[in-house]
């Protein structure tokens, strides 16, 4: 009879390089479609920059993602979120309420309410602007 642990060691095994070849062919297939759709959402994040505000980045995002149910989506919008918020002009007050990027507690509290007071319910809007402490934090650096 088989041991035990040899037989979980070789399920844990073959779940690493069954997980490990699932992404390598998502990759395979999807890679250039996301590179592109990456750099397309920082081209249109720079030029809507061009026109408004670190404020402005920020509420189209929130705006946009009521519709965004993908994580294609998703990312298009935090790419597009970052690229603009770099190349926007500076907003005072903008980031003075955000919590510091390792303020776990204070990003998820702000991210929600953030959300809630744009009357906007659905879950991936946390998850885009939950950028803004780490582009926050950066800005202060330089």
């Amino acid at each position: 009879m088989i041991k035990t642990r040899y037989l979980i060691f070789f399920l844990a095994a073959m779940f690493i390089v069954m997980t490990f070849l699932s992404f390598y062919f998502y990759w395979q297939e999807n890679g250039a479609s996301l590179i592109q759709e990456t750099q397309v959402a920082k081209q249109k994040g720079t030029e809507f920059a061009k026109t408004n505000d670190q404020q402005a980045c920020l509420e189209h995002v929130i705006q946009n993602s009521s519709d965004c149910r993908d994580t294609n989506c998703t990312v298009e919008l935090k790419n597009f979120l970052t690229a603009c918020f770099e190349e926007a002009e500076k907003s005072p007050g903008v980031c003075d309420e955000v919590p510091t990027a390792q303020d776990y507690m204070g990003k998820v509290s702000w991210t929600v309410s953030t959300c809630r007071k744009a009357k906007i319910r659905n879950g991936n809007c946390t998850n885009i602007i939950n950028e803004i402490p780490l582009l926050c934090e950066r800005e202060t650096r330089f």
